[in-house]
């Protein structure tokens, strides 16, 4: 994706993860911005953190049950 300037940033390129339902439409407004390298590696190491992991179980557990999507096996979207 496109990032525009402001007074302070200049225009950039960003990657921007979000997950996609059984017909490729993404499944939230706005997905995980990546502006470089070392900001993925940095996602990498919070999302791996297993204080993480327990969380989200939590919060499966407290959460009412979300109908989820049924997702197509072997159907990867990857746009550039």
């Amino acid at each position: 994706m496109k990032l525009p300037s402001s007074r302070t940033i200049q225009a950039a390129v960003a990657i921007e993860v979000n997950p996609v339902d059984a017909t490729g439409s993404a499944t939230k407004k706005r997905g995980i911005v990546i502006r470089s390298a070392s900001e993925l590696n940095e996602f990498n190491r919070i999302l791996a953190n297993q204080k993480l992991v327990e969380l989200a179980s939590k919060s499966d557990e407290v959460n009412p049950k979300q109908k989820e999507a049924q997702t197509a096996t072997g159907s990867n979207v990857f746009e550039i």
